[in-house]
């Protein structure tokens, strides 16, 4: 009796020690506030429900969070200090052992310290670039820089069978080497950003192939131009008169929310070292769907067929309002930015690229659970026929709640970044960016007036129309 009892107490601990799915509550806590009561109070709401909304297990999400929050609200100082934080806690949790995750194995997902998706790691660079220059230090633009091709060349080393570059942070890259007057390296930047944009699904910008030629040709590097296999530009007006003029304003707008994550569910039959057929419905479409994987062997499961049933995170679409802009600039034609990134986007692409591996480790963790459950139920079995039949329906319940999929992701992206670069004259200059809906609606409207502009100065103008 005593190692029967002692059975039932540590598989009762087990599912004592899954963490509450923290995710859904945390958006549901946070989004109503942005709406209502803007960055200001958003902040202040995320770091006064920090252990609740977040956990030590979310710690870089925490401050990844407040970073990108004080960037919007232009309180650049705290965002770069936020987003170092997040920097030295994905550092520390890459180089440290994952020992600490094996809870993860008998619980769920949620149970591992969140280590940070590849498109967030790269925005939190972008971020900080855009921090530096919009506070005019340009070192420190040049350190972030390095840093994130340091970071590049490391998930590309991690992950050699998946895209992990980022178009606009090469962009990003080759203006803050313009600004420091290394063509050499502006031009291979350039380059870089072409061939990221080329293996993204978003395609090619113009206005950023227009600056790339222009580089390009200045630095008498045709035969790069050729080798991009792209249609040659005649001219390049825009980039031109940059370049001349040696002032421009960059207007930056942030469109829209990024997508979240709901859980999708998934059930079917799993063979240990066989097969395992999975259904599911389709959150978009709505259509019943499977697939088969190869099931790896899972010790103690034999050659038996177990059911299996799991929840997976799936993006689900943000009904965002805004989603493109339109520029105004003193009396000149007005101008439409170009999306430069896609959050949308790059969040389904990681979830492709993570699919299978998190199917399989789901679902062998899933029949790890259940061989444990039946021996616990089988070991602590009394004789006593109702008590033993509630005993088991209790261990069966708590055993199927135990799993949760992980929905863990930065809340306050935006859906889409857009970009345009506007040649000015030295002096003052009036900008107004109007947020527009999907049928070209106005949602509202930023202005800037007698935005000084000095001879030689490029001016950052960041408008957070994140609804």
């Amino acid at each position: 009796m005593p190692m029967k009892r002692s059975l039932l107490l540590l598989f009762t601990a087990i599912l004592l020690t899954s963490c509450a799915n923290k995710s859904m509550t945390r958006y549901e806590t946070l989004a109503p506030t942005l709406e209502k009561k803007g960055f200001e109070a958003t902040i202040a709401e995320v770091k006064k429900e920090k252990d609740d909304l977040y956990g030590s297990n979310s710690e870089f999400l925490y401050y990844y969070d407040l970073g990108i929050l004080h960037h919007y609200n232009r309180n650049f100082d705290e965002s770069i200090k936020s987003l170092a934080q997040a920097e030295k806690i994905y550092e520390d949790l890459y180089t440290k052992s994952v020992t600490n995750e094996a809870a993860a194995v008998l619980t769920n997902d949620n149970t591992r310290p969140y280590r940070a998706r590849p498109f967030e790691l790269l925005t939190m660079y972008q971020y900080q670039i855009l921090n530096y220059l919009a506070k005019m230090d340009l070192d420190g633009a040049l350190v972030e820089v390095k840093r994130s091709q340091i970071a590049m060349n490391a998930l590309y080393q991690k992950d050699k069978d998946k895209v992990n570059d980022n178009g606009y942070l090469r962009y990003l890259q080759a203006l803050v080497y313009e600004l420091d007057g290394d063509d050499d390296e502006a031009a291979i930047a350039y380059i870089k950003a072409i061939k990221a944009y080329d293996e993204s699904k978003m395609g090619l910008p113009k206005e950023v192939f227009e600056f790339a030629t222009e580089s390009l040709r200045r630095m008498e590097r045709e035969d790069d131009i050729r080798a991009l296999k792209k249609p040659e530009l005649p001219s390049t007006p825009r980039a031109t008169a940059v370049r001349e003029q040696g002032q421009e304003i960059i207007v930056l707008g942030y469109a829209g929310h990024s997508p979240i994550l709901g859980e999708m569910y998934l059930s079917g039959t799993f063979v240990s070292a066989g097969a395992m057929n999975l259904y599911y419905k389709d959150g978009e479409t709505g259509r019943q769907m499977s697939f088969t994987l190869v099931a790896p062997p899972v010790p103690g499961a034999g050659s038996g067929t177990f059911h299996i049933g799991f929840a997976l995170p799936e993006v689900r679409k943000y009904k965002s309002r805004v989603s493109k802009f339109e520029v105004s600039l003193d009396n000149q034609p007005r101008v439409k930015p170009e999306k430069v990134m896609d959050v949308d986007q790059e969040l389904r692409q990681n979830m492709d690229d993570e699919r299978n591996t998190v199917i399989t480790r789901t679902a062998v963790r899933v029949i790890l659970r259940t061989i444990a459950a039946q021996k616990a139920k089988s070991a602590t079995n009394t004789g006593n026929g109702i008590f033993d039949l509630l005993k088991n329906i209790a261990v069966d319940v708590g055993q199927s709640q135990l799993e949760q999929a992980d929905l863990r992701v930065g809340l306050f992206l935006p859906g889409s970044f857009y970009m345009t670069r506007l040649p000015v004259t030295p002096g003052s200059h009036d900008v107004s960016v109007a947020a527009q809906g999907p049928h070209g609606e106005t949602v509202g409207v930023y202005k800037f007036d007698k935005i000084s502009v000095r001879k030689g100065q490029k001016v950052l103008l960041i408008v957070p129309a994140i609804k």
